[in-house]
């Protein structure tokens, strides 16, 4: 029944495309990036993509910055807010860090701007800061990208010439219009035809997962790899210190995956959403994580429990008071 359903779903959609488009169908090619380039200072790198760099003023462009920090070192981008030079700032998403083989940290950074007029300009230097638990910080910076945008009139518009306004075929709109209605209802009464049809097989909607029930399955997971027995305390704290930020950022909001320890812990001091008790519970946590991953601690089996124990409590009260 529900693969009938489906088909008819197809062909629906495909007479819905041959209704409401006309003219000849445009094909799309993704293209490669027209900038690249790279720096690097000592432990340091930073490579920079953008994808055009001439657009006329009705197209945006993209920018992917990429920084990497060789073991014992901490990268991380600075806010961006506002306009940037002679660019509107339309969107900036950054990812949550990883950590390579070697043990370096890559993050990485997509930037979308919208220029405000034609011309030539430049997309500014961007920085990546980066810093150790020595407190050496430093900031690695970009060279400024030309940038030429052609505006959409023409060159000459002296001798542009107003045509005449032609009023629509409204017979034609009118119809058109009354055959999408007539498909919407239709498929409206197909989508509800397999809701339920489903909801009588399942019994019931599949709830969304609480972060708490998310949480412990990545700790289950991560406690099954055995990382500590096999020395690899780095690489263990390091995907349980994730696990517990990204609790956190679910749980409350709070931006813990992209910031940095010390940021961190600014935001948690004056946060009224954890208790006292596990502000200090994550600082002690967080700062002997940052000892190992750093520092080139070996935690005892005793720390190790401490450090589960401590994470697990910690979701399970917090979890259960939401």
């Amino acid at each position: 029944m529900i693969k009938l359903l489906q088909k008819i779903f197809t062909i629906i959609i495909l007479l819905l495309i041959i209704i409401s488009c006309e003219g000849d169908f445009q094909t799309f090619k993704a293209v490669d990036h027209e900038y690249v380039n790279s720096w690097s200072k000592g432990p340091i790198s930073l490579e920079m993509m953008v994808d055009k760099i001439e657009i006329s003023t009705s197209e945006n462009i993209k920018v992917i910055l990429k920084g990497k920090a060789a073991d014992g070192w901490e990268p991380s981008f600075p806010d961006l807010t506002g306009n940037q030079e002679k660019f509107i700032l339309v969107s900036v998403s950054d990812t949550v860090p990883r950590i390579e083989d070697d043990g370096s940290i890559v993050i990485s950074r997509t930037i979308v701007l919208k220029p405000f007029l034609s011309g030539e300009y430049e997309i500014p230097s961007l920085s990546l800061d980066y810093s150790n638990e020595d407190e050496n910080k430093g900031v690695l910076l970009s060279t400024p990208v030309s940038i030429n945008v052609i505006s959409l009139l023409p060159e000459n518009t002296d001798n542009l010439q107003l045509k005449e306004i032609i009023e629509p075929d409204t017979y034609n709109y009118w119809k058109l219009v009354l055959y999408i209605f007539i498909i919407i209802i239709i498929l409206g009464g197909v989508f509800l035809l397999i809701f339920f049809i489903r909801k009588r097989k399942r019994g019931k909607l599949i709830p969304e997962i609480p972060p708490s029930e998310e949480a412990f399955t990545k700790l289950t997971l991560l406690l099954d790899k055995k990382l500590p027995q096999k020395g690899k305390y780095k690489e263990f704290y390091f995907q349980l210190n994730l696990i517990v930020r990204i609790y956190i950022e679910k749980q409350f909001a709070i931006r813990a995956p992209e910031q940095t320890t010390e940021e961190f812990l600014q935001d948690l001091a004056v946060s009224n959403e954890i208790t006292d008790e596990f502000k200090q519970v994550l600082k002690n946590f967080l700062i002997h994580s940052d000892l190992v991953k750093f520092a080139l601690l070996k935690p005892g089996e005793e720390e190790l429990t401490d450090s589960v124990e401590s994470c697990r409590n910690f979701i399970k009260v917090t979890g259960a008071m939401s």
